[in-house]
């Protein structure tokens, strides 16, 4: 397993950094991921050796390059957390789904890869991992613990690849009321699947003892792999 960073072009000839981590012996299945606030911190590098090792040339971009370049915040921390949400929240929508398909485009094109590209993503990610399945038609999306799916459901109708929703029970940044217009707005969706865990916000993030959840993690993850075979 190899792995280093690289330098993707956006559409105005802008370049911007991501990490990509491959297996070294055959072509394989991409998979893009998205941080928990889309930054560029060493978790995500982890989590992309963890799928790279499981035989996908994983990819984790750098999506705050237009403000601030490589921002790493610390989610155990609040300062940090708080930084990471304001720097979230003024991310320009259709710029930074136009930057993911930048992405998509490089890495399709890697000698490594088989043609097959997949998106995945944790939290604020999750919620573009949800529309770049509804607007930029990869071959796989896995969202995990997406905090504002419920304010997009009219982008459902759009996503035609196999979807998986991660979700915690106790997720106090996703109320029952949301969970539930989600499912029923996606409920005749059929390639779309919804899985619930006795666990919180965050659960699969081992960075954070005090959120992670080891049992529903190794579940999410099974299913997840599971989805991404299909690819091989």
């Amino acid at each position: 397993m190899l792995g280093k960073i690289i330098q993707i072009f956006s559409k105005r000839g802008d370049g911007f950094s991501a990490y990509l981590a491959h297996p070294l012996a055959r072509k394989c299945p991409a998979i893009v991921l998205l941080s928990d606030l889309v930054v560029l911190d060493p978790w995500i590098k982890k989590t992309a050796d963890i799928f790279a090792k499981n035989g996908y040339l994983a990819c984790a971009p750098d999506l705050y390059w237009h403000s601030r370049s490589a921002f790493v915040a610390d989610k155990t921390k609040e300062v940090g957390y708080l930084q990471g949400v304001n720097s979230y929240s003024k991310l320009d929508q259709d710029t930074t789904l136009g930057d993911i398909e930048c992405v998509f485009n490089t890495i399709k094109s890697h000698s490594g890869c088989n043609g097959k590209i997949a998106i995945l993503g944790f939290s604020e990610g999750g919620t573009l991992s949800f529309l770049t399945a509804a607007r930029l038609n990869p071959d796989a999306a896995i969202a995990y613990y997406a905090t504002h799916i419920h304010d997009h459901l009219q982008e459902g109708k759009h996503i035609n690849c196999q979807t998986i929703l991660h979700m915690g029970k106790n997720d106090h940044y996703i109320t029952k009321e949301n969970t539930q217009k989600i499912h029923a707005a996606l409920i005749g969706k059929f390639n779309i699947a919804i899985y619930q865990y006795q666990a919180g916000h965050g659960f699969a993030n081992s960075k954070n003892l005090e959120i992670f959840n080891p049992e529903a993690r190794a579940l999410s993850f099974q299913r997840t792999f599971d989805l991404l075979d299909s690819l091989k």
